[in-house]
């Protein structure tokens, strides 16, 4: 699948975007390097990579009603703080 980009009127850029498993990886694995290993929720460093997921900053996709998986909207995380946050933050 790749990375589909999803027609959305609602959406303030007009569309989203939905990523496959491994186009997630890999926008995971550069969203560890632009934080500088460090998860965007508690702030510490990773010490465990398998220990990090992506988080959708706004779960809604940015306020509306479907997931978006845009590269603005996904920060890596220890999937503990990821729990804790859920999808009511954002």
């Amino acid at each position: 699948m790749g990375v589909r980009r999803i027609d959305d009127p609602q959406h303030p850029r007009g569309y989203r975007e939905l990523r496959s498993n491994g186009e997630m990886r890999k926008l995971l694995n550069r969203k560890i390097v632009a934080q500088n290993g460090v998860c965007g929720i508690c702030k510490e460093k990773f010490t465990d990579y398998s220990d990090v997921v992506p988080d959708h900053i706004s779960p809604r996709g940015m306020g509306g009603a479907w997931r978006d998986d845009h590269p603005d909207n996904i920060q890596a995380v220890h999937w503990w703080c990821n729990g804790e946050k859920g999808s009511s933050c954002g």
